[in-house]
């Protein structure tokens, strides 16, 4: 019995909500995808949000703020930190914090962050090209559509839930 029709019969015998069942794929797609992505960048000693940050701050210009972080990850602020402070670690990122408004701090990659960067993004596309092999490409152009349909809704929703992001 596929996922599909196992959510669809629903756990008490009623009908599942339309969605549900493809939500529950997407979410073991997203789960085997990023286990094997972490599997694959294991060797450059970098997880996938780590790798995500450091892109973000080289696509950023190379500083952003821990709040625009947060936004371009879609991440809360404590995790962001939690990565700051390991990237830290490894000094592939360095902090300075905003004299002027101390509730913000600044988060620039360094040129160690930057090789970094260069040396596992290429490991991550070869993976994400096998991955997405298996997909014609007008079928990867439609999962890309709808995906960014579904984040902007659900980006929107949760904005107007917490009130800011």
């Amino acid at each position: 019995m596929t996922t599909r029709q196992q959510v669809k019969k629903g756990q008490d015998g009623s009908e599942a909500a339309r969605g549900v069942a493809e939500w529950l794929v997407l979410y073991q797609a997203y789960n085997a995808v990023f286990k094997l992505t972490e599997l694959t960048l294991l060797p450059h000693n970098l997880s996938l949000p780590q790798l995500h940050l450091l892109g973000a701050l080289k696509s950023g210009g190379g500083i952003l703020t821990t709040g625009e972080i947060g936004r371009a990850m879609v991440k809360a602020s404590q995790t962001i930190t939690g990565l700051v402070d390991r990237l830290e670690t490894q000094e592939l990122v360095e902090r300075h914090f905003d004299r002027s408004d101390r509730r913000k701090t600044w988060v620039r990659i360094t040129e160690k962050g930057e090789r970094k960067l260069a040396e596992a993004t290429p490991t991550a596309n070869r993976l994400a090209e096998e991955l997405s092999s298996v997909l014609t490409d007008e079928e990867l152009k439609s999962v890309d559509t709808l995906l960014a349909k579904v984040r902007g809704v659900a980006l929107d929703r949760l904005l107007k839930t917490l009130g800011r992001l």
